[in-house]
Protein backbone atom coordinates (compact mmCIF):
# COMPACT_ATOMS: atom_id res chain seq x y z
CA UNK A 1 0.00 0.00 0.00
CA UNK A 2 1.41 3.42 -0.89
CA UNK A 3 -1.54 5.77 0.46
CA UNK A 4 -4.81 6.06 1.66
CA UNK A 5 -7.11 8.80 1.11
CA UNK A 6 -10.93 8.97 1.38
CA UNK A 7 -13.35 10.46 -0.92
CA UNK A 8 -15.68 11.66 1.14
CA UNK A 9 -18.42 14.30 -0.46
CA UNK A 10 -15.38 14.24 -3.71
CA UNK A 11 -16.30 12.94 -7.06
CA UNK A 12 -14.56 9.53 -7.00
CA UNK A 13 -13.90 9.98 -10.94
CA UNK A 14 -11.92 12.79 -10.56
CA UNK A 15 -9.92 11.42 -7.82
CA UNK A 16 -9.05 8.47 -9.44
CA UNK A 17 -7.79 10.98 -12.33
CA UNK A 18 -5.82 12.72 -10.09
CA UNK A 19 -4.30 9.80 -7.55
CA UNK A 20 -3.17 8.92 -11.40
CA UNK A 21 -1.45 11.76 -12.87
CA UNK A 22 -0.05 12.62 -9.60
CA UNK A 23 1.15 8.79 -8.89
CA UNK A 24 2.80 7.77 -12.40
CA UNK A 25 4.28 4.17 -10.61
CA UNK A 26 0.67 3.38 -9.35
CA UNK A 27 -1.09 0.73 -12.02
CA UNK A 28 -3.98 0.34 -9.88
CA UNK A 29 -5.88 1.44 -7.08
CA UNK A 30 -8.25 -0.82 -4.88
CA UNK A 31 -11.76 1.06 -3.62
CA UNK A 32 -12.80 0.11 -0.25
CA UNK A 33 -15.63 1.21 1.91
CA UNK A 34 -14.10 3.04 4.74
CA UNK A 35 -17.17 2.14 7.06
CA UNK A 36 -17.83 -1.80 6.34
CA UNK A 37 -13.95 -2.32 5.46
CA UNK A 38 -14.58 -4.73 2.87
CA UNK A 39 -13.40 -3.84 -0.89
CA UNK A 40 -15.38 -2.65 -3.85
CA UNK A 41 -12.99 -2.96 -6.88
CA UNK A 42 -9.97 -2.52 -8.31
CA UNK A 43 -9.25 0.18 -10.41
CA UNK A 44 -6.27 -0.19 -13.53
CA UNK A 45 -4.23 1.80 -14.87
CA UNK A 46 -4.96 2.30 -19.07
CA UNK A 47 -2.11 1.90 -20.83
Amino acid sequence: MVFTKLVGDGDVDEMIVEVFEQQPDIEYLHARNAQACCFICKIERVK
